[in-house]
């Protein structure tokens, strides 16, 4: 049997997933639940693929909660793409396929060059995996402070509660940056592909 395991799989949950379960780990190792110290004496193979499955599954687990910190710093607006992509390429206004659903766009040009479109879907899962990093590090805060209002070590626990907040702020500004450019990087590859208008002609604009 074969297991196959997607870009997009390995950035989006994968990572992110690992950072969660690290934090998950200290917190059940300080309230006595789980001892690092005999996870540490089990064989190293099953130690290995135990964590990896536990990475991948607690990133799909979290990953619902994750996507609720879009609101807080919601991504940029499609039309933002759009109007970045036609100050560059004034002269791309009036073709039909700058208005179709950036999702539709994505499919087009993995159906046109899949090499190149795989920049796209490593740019959009790097994006998810910001974010949902982000979140971890939410978490990583979040025990920070309560281990700093009830101790021991609380200057050091102080110092890693203000650390993950800037880190859960950077990771998710930089993922919303970079979900914007793969926008902008699908109308340049479309911009490439012949006849691509004439399967959006009567397509209104989307968002």
């Amino acid at each position: 049997m074969t297991f196959a395991v997607s870009i997009f799989d390995l950035f989006s949950f994968a990572v992110p997933g690992a950072v969660q379960l690290s934090v998950l780990v200290y917190v059940l190792d300080r309230l006595g639940i789980v001892h690092v110290a005999a996870l540490a004496a089990a064989p190293g193979a099953l130690l290995v693929a135990g964590a990896i499955v536990g990475s991948y599954l607690l990133g799909h687990l979290c990953h619902p909660l994750a996507s609720q910190l879009d609101r807080l710093r919601p991504r940029q607006h499609a039309d933002d793409a759009r109007r970045e992509f036609l100050s560059r390429v004034p002269h791309a206004q009036d073709r039909p396929f700058v208005r179709a659903d950036p999702a539709l766009l994505v499919a087009a040009a993995e159906l046109h060059d899949k090499e190149a479109a795989g920049e796209i879907v490593r740019m959009r899962a790097q994006s998810v995996m910001l974010r949902n990093i982000s979140f971890a590090f939410v978490l990583a805060a979040v025990v920070g402070f309560v281990q700093t209002a009830t101790g021991p070590h609380r200057l050091a626990a102080a110092g890693i509660a203000i650390l993950s907040v800037i880190g859960a702020t950077g990771a998710l500004g930089s993922g919303r940056k970079l979900w914007h450019v793969s926008r902008v990087k699908t109308l340049e590859i479309c911009y490439w592909i012949p006849d691509i208008d004439q399967t959006f002609p009567a397509l209104p604009d989307a968002s």
